[in-house]
């Protein structure tokens, strides 16, 4: 965790990817996006998940008797095997590099569902979760289990096998439901994912220059994916545009992810895929700096509270979390290049003053409301300048909200 708080603002794999705007035409509007991302949910998950499905993203990933990497291995999984749990996760984390990324996370205990019985401990950041909820409604394993073996033999090198993927899960789940097409959409973005970060997109680039047109255009999200070979290649195998710090490089296409999954996935993944739709055709952040206004940031943490609230278990939650305690973060403490003070007095800036007034106002009684009246407090008693008090206060906040 940071010790200090002007947040560098990165482009990640997460809700937040598109440092900047994104680009591709689109039969979904961003006012229908946003619109159904704020549509309700069915009933809260309230019920702990009586198992979990995981898919296996490396090969040879080890089975063992203690959550540790000196423990003894009773059974080793193949990439795109499937693996169930309930949830449990070690106390410890332990480091690891998994295809060059480097990890640092705990240890999942896990059973097989194939061949002989083994359970134990495997290690969770070679697990992707995609279900967790009641045994009576879990995916069909087999057709699951097809999809992940299929994605697993692909490489994420290859341009053309992202046309090859969203091809399978058309032929292969076009009239899946339910908790079927979570898993069919999770394993598909992942693996897009998977291309973007460990593939060679950004090399493609080569020789295109970008014009000030291009930029602009892709920014306001009107960019032509067919002007260029290459970018038209990249959309017909499922990424678009975004720019951010003077680059331009690809993303996944969430808004064609959607334009399949919207109608079949379960309600809470639907609400899920919606909202992150939405931020991505309007991040909101460019090159460090906020560019949409603090209102519309506290509305998108306000989503992700109630979001949670309702959907304590969601199979992604580890994910959902971090977008509300990371919003929740920037809302007080501003970012690079929108600070929530002015550098030189000191003094809180009268454009998040404002807002957090107008949270206590709008969202009386949510957590996020709670968070900035307690920020204000010591504001106040600091004569509204950034004081040690403050930075202590961001600092313990972004400590313990982060664990």
């Amino acid at each position: 965790m940071k010790t200090t708080f002007n947040l560098l603002l990165i482009c990640t794999g997460s809700f937040l990817a598109s440092c900047g705007s994104s680009s591709e035409n689109s039969q979904i509007t961003p006012q229908e996006m946003a619109t159904s991302a704020q549509q309700s949910a069915s009933a809260p998950e309230s019920a702990p998940p009586q198992v979990y499905i995981y898919a296996v993203e490396v090969d040879k990933l080890n089975l063992r008797e203690q959550p540790s990497k000196t423990a003894k291995v009773v059974a080793q999984f193949a990439a795109g095997d499937l693996v169930e749990g309930t949830g449990e996760m070690s106390s410890n984390k332990e480091e690891a590099t998994l295809r060059g990324i480097p990890y640092f996370e705990p240890y999942i205990k896990v059973i097989t569902t194939t061949g002989s019985a083994a359970s134990g401990w495997a290690y969770g950041g070679a697990l992707k979760p995609v279900y967790a909820g009641p045994t009576n409604i879990k995916p069909d394993l087999e057709r699951v289990r097809s999809l992940s073996k299929y994605l697993s033999s692909l490489d994420v090198k290859q341009l053309e096998n992202g046309s090859k993927a969203i091809d399978f899960v058309r032929n292969n789940f076009s009239s899946a439901s339910g908790s079927l097409a979570d898993a069919a959409f999770l394993l598909l973005e992942r693996f897009l994912f998977r291309m973007e970060t460990e593939g060679n997109l950004y090399d493609m680039f080569g020789v295109i220059e970008w014009s000030e047109q291009d930029f602009s255009d892709i920014y306001a999200d009107k960019f032509n994916m067919n002007k260029y070979p290459v970018t038209k290649k990249m959309a017909e195998n499922g990424f678009m545009l975004a720019t951010g710090e003077g680059m331009v490089f690809p993303i996944v296409d969430w808004v064609k992810l959607a334009d399949f999954f919207e109608n079949k996935v379960t309600p809470p993944m639907k609400n899920y895929l919606m909202e992150n739709v939405a931020e991505r055709r309007d991040s909101g952040f460019e090159d460090g700096g906020i560019t949409i206004g603090l209102d519309k940031l506290a509305e998108r943490a306000i989503f992700w509270e109630k979001f949670n609230d309702q959907n304590p278990y969601f199979v992604l939650n580890s994910e959902t979390t971090e977008n509300e305690r990371w919003l929740t973060l920037v809302l007080l403490n501003g970012s690079d290049n929108t600070p929530a003070y002015d550098f030189e007095t000191k003094a809180a800036r009268d454009e998040f003053k404002n807002n957090w007034n107008l949270i206590l106002q709008k969202y009386p009684g949510s957590a996020l409301a709670t968070n900035v009246k307690a920020l204000m407090d010591v504001y106040a008693a600091s004569g509204w300048k950034r004081t040690s008090k403050v930075e202590e206060f961001l600092s313990k906040f972004s400590q313990t909200e982060g664990e």
